[in-house]
């Protein structure tokens, strides 16, 4: 129930982190996300002075890139990697002999501090869907406590963001570089937690690897929404291809990283699994169909048709 008042301190947090209570609340400090590309990693940690890494190793480029950097923090920066059994007894150590604190007001809701104000205008909105809009639906309609498990990757970009003010709810990623964990994972919540709401915000490409779930979710009628980011496309490959400066023009390259040729229906794949699904293409569609998942019981799919 404290917050920090030296405005010179960042409270960071690895940017494919295991877990983390997010929200709205007095009882949850916000964090800022280191960012996934080795460069822009770089020039965030550029800009600090020290950096203290407790309970955790010092970060490194996910992937290895051909005249790349693999170490993101410069060598200019003192760091000081603390190896702590008790990790939350060595940060309010930290806290006490280090940093001013002051006392959270009992009248203040949150320590996060807005940074991203969504106008809710989504039941009229029927634009195409975008990737923000579809971060910006879920951070809004997402209930209290809900488990949000995250391999949105590149279509997720805004959902931090847009979800510092959203009520209080767990948050979970990818975390080893590999692909296909959401649906799978997303069952383990649900068997773990069955009186919260668990949304898997899952990116096309990657649920592909782990489709039975599905089953799973059906057979043992969990409480999981799943959101399909249904670009069509390994998007994030085609951004790894970018950063490599890989030659994207041939066909090969193209088909390698398509998934229009021919098109997946997750509509008819979740069916065929015994589930309820429907397919959206804008805002106010998005916006029906998970306020309708959230209001039954068992699982429900919904693929989400992204704007090129």
């Amino acid at each position: 129930n404290m917050q920090i008042s030296n405005p010179k301190l960042k409270l960071l947090i690895e940017n494919s982190f295991v877990r983390v209570d997010r929200g709205v609340s007095n009882l949850r400090p916000c964090f800022e996300r280191v960012p996934y590309f080795p460069n822009d990693a770089a020039r965030f940690f550029a800009g600090l002075d020290t950096l203290i890494i407790c309970g955790a190793r010092k970060p490194v480029a996910m992937f290895g890139y051909q005249d790349g950097i693999s170490n993101v923090v410069p060598d200019s920066i003192e760091c000081l990697e603390i190896d702590a059994s008790d990790v939350t007894g060595a940060i309010l150590y930290l806290y006490d002999k280090f940093i001013a604190l002051s006392p959270l007001p009992e009248s203040a809701q949150s320590i996060a501090t807005p940074r991203t104000k969504i106008v809710d205008s989504f039941a009229t909105n029927t634009n195409k869907l975008t990737a923000r809009d579809l971060c910006a639906v879920i951070a809004t309609r997402q209930p209290e406590n809900a488990i949000i498990v995250d391999e949105s990757l590149t279509s997720g970009g805004a959902y931090w963001d847009l979800s510092m003010n959203s009520p209080p709810f767990t948050h979970l990623t990818l975390t080893g570089g590999s692909i296909g964990i959401g649906p799978a994972l997303s069952v383990g919540c649900a068997v773990a937690c069955p009186t919260r709401r668990v949304i898997n915000f899952q990116a096309d490409g990657s649920a592909l690897y782990s489709t039975p779930a599905l089953w799973t979710q059906a057979s043992e009628h969990l409480d999981i929404t799943t959101i399909i980011c249904a670009n069509h496309s390994y998007q994030i490959l085609r951004l790894e291809q970018q950063k490599q400066s890989l030659n994207l023009s041939k066909p090969f390259a193209r088909k390698f990283t398509s998934l229009a040729q021919p098109p997946v229906d997750w509509v008819s794949i979740a069916q065929g699994y015994g589930i309820a699904a429907r397919r959206v293409t804008t805002p106010a569609e998005l916006n029906e169909a998970l306020l309708l998942s959230l209001e039954q019981a068992g699982p429900y799919l919904i693929e989400a048709v992204l704007s090129s």
